[in-house]
């Protein structure tokens, strides 16, 4: 009977600690997700930045070119050109940064969840080797108590073969 009820206590336990694990696990997946959106957009914006980069480029070598043919450079007009170079390269740095940032905090997440997984992990395993104990003293102590009425039954045996060698009448 108390075999019954610490089975149920155990499933309802098991039940709880799997229901536990996957809350967290829904709550990792849909964090590790919305991480997931956040640095595909974040290198749209770069891919973007680069493309903008890369137009600032083209017309700053056509008005170098034009300029210096028709010996009109104007060097104002061409440190405006890396002025917008350098703005687009910060916003560059900026968005690989925070993706960075990101990526460190997806790791030290799944460092705690791993840290965690492996307490509960070490938790089952002592609770499992309790248990394994516990049945093992059991199953000694009955083998015990069997071996000694073994042993008891052997005596008696004795007993009622030496009293029957001492009296054959009966």
């Amino acid at each position: 009977m108390v075999d019954k009820e610490k089975a149920k206590e155990k499933t309802k336990e098991l039940m709880e600690k799997s229901l536990d694990f996957i809350k967290e696990t829904s709550v990792r997946i849909r964090k590790e997700a919305q991480r997931k959106w956040k640095v595909s957009n974040l290198k749209l914006e770069i891919a973007s930045l680069k493309h903008q980069m890369g137009t600032v480029f083209k017309e700053l070598g056509r008005y170098l070119y034009f300029a210096t043919k028709e010996d009109n450079l104007d060097e104002a007009k061409y440190k405006e050109f890396f002025e917008r170079i350098a703005r687009i390269e910060e916003k560059i740095a900026e968005k690989e940064e925070l993706i960075e940032k990101i990526k460190q905090e997806e790791l030290k997440e799944e460092a705690q969840f791993i840290d965690i997984e492996e307490e509960e992990l070490s938790q089952y395993k002592e609770e499992e080797k309790t248990e394994d104990e516990e049945k093992s003293k059991a199953k000694k102590g009955r083998k015990k108590k069997n071996t000694e009425e073994e042993e008891e039954d052997e005596e008696k045996k004795k007993i009622d073969a030496e009293t029957e060698i001492e009296n054959p009448e009966n």
